[in-house]
């Protein structure tokens, strides 16, 4: 087999090559909803390679390749892989990203999955996560998410448009002899605790079964929790520590939150003063009856900013069994068991080196109010649970989602 020679690099060839066409071919695959692409010889991240079709003619690399998919009818998409260069003994290059563009409204509501292949096995190549062999990606009316088995993945997207980004690839560009994708019936996807969740936070608690949470999107079919990344208050602009905010500056009448009804879901198993509205769920409605008339909430307010600026919105501040949750993912302690309360083990999540981190061993708002002059808060030092004045501007805040 030969390497391909451009205009800054020669290359050893054993065998003659005859000059392949840069001439765009399109076959249609309608009854598989399938885009192959065959024999990719050799990858540059930054010079266009050649990419050789099944029917012996060729495309540039880097330029894309048109093709019609099941979902898509008479339009065609464009798929243009690029590679990266990984150091090692010897470095490589490695399948590193897909762009898919020329999405139509058609495929509103279908997951796309990518897969490649050698030159002589069936079997699809891992991709990613050493061992993942699907890239999925799901189109949800013109916005894009990863799909099932997507941890090891990171997706860019706008309209009609996405690109998947292995965090860590693992086929080498020399191995990858095609790819195919295809466009099929969604599949939910799965989160783990840890994984980034689509609203561009980590999942930090998974619920066994659906829980209802008012006014979010999932509404009656909650299964997570995502909390904000540390660049929520710049609304992704830079990483930084959490700040101070108010709860309210009311101190005379009550929100209208249940504060009556008595319950056990959590950490009532250590404390009598569990009521309804500390409960998994109760965060949306708590945190959008905060303001009371002729009161201010700059905690309400700076949640309600992030909302509107990020992709996903619905942010809120967390219930008390929400925040004990958060307690125990920031400290590294395991998240699930709402009867287990939040501790001193496990070391805080403090660093700002990254977007996961950024949390201060200090007391956290919930938006559980107490009665007309408290609200319950929590200490993320060791996941101590009291009560505060409302209108003190000396505690911290992160806002979460449910999805």
């Amino acid at each position: 087999m030969g390497y391909s020679q451009n205009d800054s690099h020669d290359f050893y060839h054993d065998d003659p090559i005859e000059e392949i066409s840069k001439t765009k071919s399109r076959f249609k695959f309608l009854t598989t909803g399938a885009i192959i692409l065959g024999s990719i010889f050799y990858f540059q991240s930054t010079l266009a390679g050649n990419i050789s079709l099944s029917s012996g003619t060729g495309i540039e690399f880097g330029q894309g390749f048109s093709q019609a998919v099941a979902c898509s009818g008479n339009t065609d998409l464009t798929l243009t892989p690029r590679s990266s260069f990984i150091n090692g003994s010897p470095g490589a290059h490695y399948l590193n990203s897909v762009t898919v563009s020329g999405i139509p409204d058609s495929c509103f509501g279908v997951d796309f999955t990518i897969n490649a292949y050698g030159d002589s096995d069936n079997s699809p190549l891992a991709l990613f996560n050493s061992t993942s062999t699907n890239a999925v990606v799901y189109d949800e009316a013109g916005t894009f998410s990863l799909g099932t088995g997507s941890n090891g993945m990171t997706l860019t997207g706008s309209a009609g448009t996405f690109t998947v980004t292995f965090t860590v690839p693992v086929a080498q560009s020399s191995s990858v002899f095609k790819l195919t994708m295809q466009s099929g019936t969604h599949a939910p996807r799965i989160y783990d605790v840890g994984e980034r969740g689509p609203g561009g936070g980590i999942v930090y608690y998974v619920s066994a079964a659906p829980f209802t949470s008012t006014g979010s999107n999932c509404n009656t079919a909650c299964k997570y929790l995502e909390v904000a990344p540390a660049t929520w208050q710049s609304a992704g602009a830079s990483v930084a520590s959490d700040a101070t905010y108010r709860w309210s500056t009311n101190r005379t009448v009550t929100t209208g939150q249940d504060t009556v009804t008595a319950s056990t879901q959590g950490v009532a198993a250590m404390s009598a003063d569990e009521k309804f509205n500390w409960r998994i769920g109760q965060g949306f409605y708590n945190t959008s009856v905060m303001k009371v008339s002729d009161a201010t909430s700059t905690a309400q307010a700076a949640v309600l900013t992030y909302a509107g600026s990020s992709t996903a919105g619905q942010w809120f501040i967390p219930s008390m069994n929400e925040l004990n949750e958060l307690c125990k993912y920031a400290r590294g302690q395991t998240t699930g068991v709402l009867t287990v309360k939040c501790d001193s083990s496990g070391t805080l999540k403090t660093g700002t080196a990254n977007d996961l981190g950024g949390f201060v061993g200090y007391d956290y708002w919930s938006s559980s109010e107490q009665d007309a002059v408290y609200a319950r808060y929590q200490w993320f030092g060791d996941g101590r649970f009291d009560t505060y004045f409302k209108d003190d501007s000396t505690i911290y805040l992160r806002p979460i989602r449910a999805f």
